[in-house]
């Protein structure tokens, strides 16, 4: 045997060593993904409940996506509708209190998080016209999918629910999050601090909070601090504080080392909500975890100028200019090159 044939054998077994290793891993992660908490977005009717059929999947036309926004293939562009819960009980359906769009932009490798006022005076369709954060307590996702597409002319078919109960595991799962804490919102944020720490009698209370200046916190002071609300800009900062806490959380994760995303997602997946498949997070996870790398950009709307405060059943509320807003996100989501 010559000696270039000798050397051969071995890399070749190294070789298929790795393609093993690889192989496995992928495997074992896309077993994990059943551990998610996987809910389509289907019709509820009686008749399906007696008869046992199969319930019957919404089309897009049933979650009122737009038809004139160019889609996923043309663009690269896909949006998802994030909720934050603010459950009393773990499990308790309630209004969403925190709702953003999220945007991957695979093209231009970006992230981007735009914030929905929740006091937003929208058309809820089938309701009465009501702050945006009614719809998911008056029909779910599917509602509240259907109110922002119908609204702000959006494509969104998926979305992704976490309640307040859950986020906190996650960011103690993922070590914390750093956060730059202003002097004027330390003792509000000790007093929500305080307030869930005896909503979980039975679990270690979280530590208070002794100075300003940027810090960890972990799940229970960041869920704390994206619920501040009574000073600064009131309800508008409220929503800067949650893209706050979300940023960090997405820089935490993706300076995970490998071996520790397996324990990380058998963890995450089951405290969160989506109608993703599992495919459908393979195939966009990887973009994700790139376009994070370069920050996350974000707007907030009712965008600055563009509504007005008002009084409406007795509800304080934001009423925006529809088309002046609509034209903002859509800017925002869809750049020009």
């Amino acid at each position: 045997m010559s000696k270039g044939k000798g050397y051969k054998k071995p890399i070749i077994i190294i070789i298929c060593v790795i393609v093993c290793i690889i192989g496995g891993a992928a495997l074992y992660v896309y077993n994990l993904l059943d551990k998610i908490n996987h809910v389509p977005l289907v019709h509820e009717s009686e008749d399906t409940e007696v008869s046992n059929k199969k319930p019957e999947q919404m089309t897009p036309e049933d979650l009122g996506v737009s038809k004139d926004v160019p889609d996923y293939e043309e663009t690269g562009v896909i949006n998802v509708l994030l909720f934050g819960l603010d459950s009393r009980e773990p499990g308790e359906r309630s209004r969403s209190d925190a709702i953003m769009i999220a945007t991957l932009d695979g093209k231009h490798k970006k992230i981007k998080l735009t914030s929905l006022m929740r006091d937003t005076y929208v058309s809820i369709p089938g309701k009465q016209d009501n702050r945006i954060n009614a719809a998911y307590a008056f029909g779910g996702p599917a509602l509240a999918i259907r109110t922002v597409n119908e609204n702000y002319d959006m494509n969104i078919e998926k979305y992704v629910t976490v309640d307040f109960f859950s986020l906190e595991k996650v960011i103690d799962k993922l070590g914390g999050v750093e956060i730059d804490i202003e002097d004027y919102e330390v003792k509000h944020l000790n007093g929500l601090i305080q307030s869930l720490n005896n909503l979980h009698k039975h679990d270690k209370d979280s530590p208070l909070i002794e100075s300003p200046g940027k810090q960890r916190l972990d799940g229970r002071q960041a869920v704390a601090y994206s619920r501040i609300r009574k000073v600064g800009d009131g309800d508008f900062q409220r929503t800067d504080r949650q893209r706050a806490v979300l940023k960090s959380l997405i820089k935490e994760a993706t300076s995970v080392n490998l071996w520790e995303v397996p324990s990380i997602l058998s963890m995450i997946f089951p405290e969160v909500e989506t109608n993703f498949t599992k495919n459908e997070i393979l195939k966009y996870g990887y973009t994700a975890l790139e376009s994070a790398k370069n920050g996350v950009e974000e707007l907030r709307l009712p965008y600055e100028g563009t509504y007005e405060h008002r009084r409406i059943r007795g509800m304080a509320v934001l009423v925006p200019d529809m088309e002046q807003n609509r034209a903002v996100l859509h800017k925002f989501i869809y750049e020009e090159d």
